[in-house]
């Protein structure tokens, strides 16, 4: 396959100091060099060189928790967790007739705001195939609901065989695995007999977690909204936080995602995520929207645990623009550019896993790239690239080397 050379006024490698009038040279989908522009055409003088003047080449976003399946239309209105999550339930029977349409909607706005690697939550991994087609990587995790299957052993072995009946015929891009919903929706034999058949299988697992004050009061108490959500969840009412209870029934470990942790979250709940290596995924427009509070982020990253932003739905947020949400979080927690800018891209990377295969500008990862339409000339530069990208500014997106959204016609 030829090369090519992308090159823009700046590259934000994160992993390493900017590059002015700098250049990505791509070979077979994967990024063979980075340096100035003059640096990579004598590397390679024959390369096709697409020049994004005024521009800035970061990585390609990384989303560790979305749901594809919905649109802004008809979207229930925030209040409470339990009222708003009744009201979604409400609308599933109308929603079948609209998914897919939503899903490919969702993915499109997605990547004409630079990101390239999306983990997509949907029941039963019902926008797989949206994801799959739409150019960007991922992986989507398949969400069960015992109660609709039969005891543990019946549910888990039908969500396991369902995923890998997914997995054929893939792009090697794209993957599928299981997802354990949340604590108020998977009881505990079906959740720990999941969690332990998917890491004996080496994958990876999503669940929602400590959501929501319904989700710690159910937990705790076995009471509130939450308790009869899907007729009777007899299972609540142990006395402990969402994140202890999540420990004690095996769900915690280094291959599960979590995704939100936005109420009642304790440092001994720190704690327990650090110890066990279990990844977060922040969405903080979402609990912003559901009156869910605000993840202790900080402190978790204090403790070395491993944190991605994510963009949730359009049920519960405004866009699946992932800088945006993170402008967000930078704006909520007090963070400068660059935390920023790695919260998008290499830290969501890292919270799932993929760290060696995209997050950065590196050589060797695949050419997953934002072409961002700022080149602010000041040193720290970060924060004006994702106030750019957050606002729309996101001119064309390149994932494994192809150009599946370009605007500015470099």
């Amino acid at each position: 396959m030829p090369e090519t050379v992308y090159a823009a006024d700046l590259v934000l490698p994160v992993t390493a100091p900017g590059i002015r009038d700098g250049a990505v040279l791509v070979r077979d989908g994967r990024i063979a060099a980075v340096g100035t522009l003059e640096d990579v055409r004598r590397e390679s003088p024959g390369a096709e060189v697409r020049r994004f003047s005024g521009c800035t080449i970061v990585p390609g976003a990384v989303n560790v928790h979305a749901h594809l399946g919905f649109r802004r239309k008809d979207a229930p209105e925030g209040g409470t967790f339990s009222g708003w999550l009744s009201r979604l339930i409400e609308k599933l029977p109308e929603k079948e007739a609209w998914t897919a349409e939503a899903a490919r909607d969702s993915a499109r706005e997605a990547i004409e705001s630079g990101t390239t690697f999306m983990a997509e939550s949907s029941p039963y991994a019902e926008c797989l195939p949206q994801l799959a087609e739409s150019g960007m990587s991922g992986t989507v995790y398949a969400e069960f609901f015992p109660h609709e299957i039969g005891p543990p052993e019946e549910a888990v072995e039908f969500i396991l065989n369902k995923v890998l009946g997914l997995r054929e015929g893939l792009p090697e891009r794209v993957d599928a695995q299981v997802s354990v919903h949340s604590p108020y929706t998977v009881d505990p034999e079906s959740a720990r007999l999941a969690a332990r058949r998917t890491r004996e299988g080496g994958g990876r697992l999503a669940i929602h977690l400590s959501e929501s004050p319904e989700e710690v009061e159910f937990v705790r108490e076995g009471t509130g909204g939450l308790a009869d959500i899907f007729g009777s969840n007899d299972w609540g009412g142990v006395g402990v936080s969402p994140v202890r209870y999540a420990q004690d029934i095996e769900l915690l470990a280094p291959q599960t995602i979590a995704a939100h942790l936005a109420t009642g979250v304790s440092e001994e709940d720190v704690e327990v995520l650090a110890r066990t290596d279990t990844a977060v995924a922040h969405c903080p427009r979402s609990n912003d929207f559901l009156g869910c509070g605000v993840s202790p982020v900080p402190r978790m990253m204090a403790r070395g645990i491993r944190v991605g932003m994510g963009t949730d739905g359009l049920w519960s947020s405004p866009s699946m623009n992932l800088f945006e949400e993170t402008l967000f979080a930078v704006k909520l927690h007090g963070f400068d550019g660059a935390t920023g800018l790695r919260l998008a891209t290499l830290e969501g990377a890292r919270a799932l896993g993929i760290e060696g295969e995209v997050g950065s500008v590196e050589a060797g990862k695949r050419a997953d790239l934002a072409v961002v339409e700022e080149a602010p000339a000041g040193e720290e530069p970060e924060l004006a690239v994702l106030e750019a990208a957050a606002g729309g500014g996101v001119g064309a997106t390149l994932a494994g080397g192809d150009l599946i959204y370009n605007r500015v016609e470099a």
